[in-house]
């Protein structure tokens, strides 16, 4: 469903840009004052291309999963499914806002508040099923999904360098995790699809 980015050759940050980084939030957090931190944008940090085209997947897949719950929650029969989808326009809709802003953070351009092919193409195959069979493949779409947006994060957690994004995948991944323990549960009410 979503493709593994080719993290290893992307993301090439020396320990000395690390520390600097790391020195620089540092200095950040203990110089800012609440009242300030609400009205000064975050500084842009320097990030590597593929800590960029991290941020901006996560973005697309946030808002496709936005897109996917709001269907969810139009179509689905089962008061599991719709406790899914229900979590995840709410939850989707909080991590592609942020994921926008630690987008700017590090410099990335290319982040939009839009929907990633791989959402859009299950979006579509859901699209056509109603009832039960909805409640299936919607609960059996979610289990895969989920579990390769976990995997995904992980991998990309491992070569981020950047303290902002770095967050941001960890919290990627504890939504993306109560959202798979729901979908597992709505499966096991609905049954398999597909």
């Amino acid at each position: 469903m979503t493709r593994l980015p080719a993290f290893g050759a992307r993301f090439r940050g020396t320990i000395a840009a690390m520390k600097k980084i790391a020195a620089a939030f540092a200095l950040c957090a203990i110089l800012a004052v609440p009242a300030l931190a609400q009205t000064i944008p975050a500084p842009k940090t320097s990030a590597s291309d593929g800590e960029k085209a991290t941020a901006t997947y996560y973005v697309e897949d946030s808002v496709g999963d936005v897109q996917l719950g709001t269907l969810g929650v139009q179509k689905a029969h089962n008061a599991a499914v719709r406790a899914l989808a229900r979590a995840m326009v709410r939850d989707h809709t909080r991590t592609a806002q942020a994921g926008m802003q630690v987008a700017q953070q590090i410099g990335d351009d290319e982040a939009q508040l839009k929907a990633g092919d791989d959402n859009q193409i299950v979006l579509s195959h859901l699209a056509r099923y109603t009832g039960a069979k909805f409640d299936q493949e919607f609960a059996g779409a979610m289990v895969d999904a989920h579990k390769n947006d976990i995997s995904t994060a992980r991998t990309a957690l491992e070569f981020a360098t950047t303290p902002a994004l770095r967050a941001y995948l960890q919290d990627t991944i504890a939504v993306d995790t109560r959202h798979l323990r729901m979908a597992q549960a709505a499966q096991a009410q609905v049954g398999k699809g597909m």
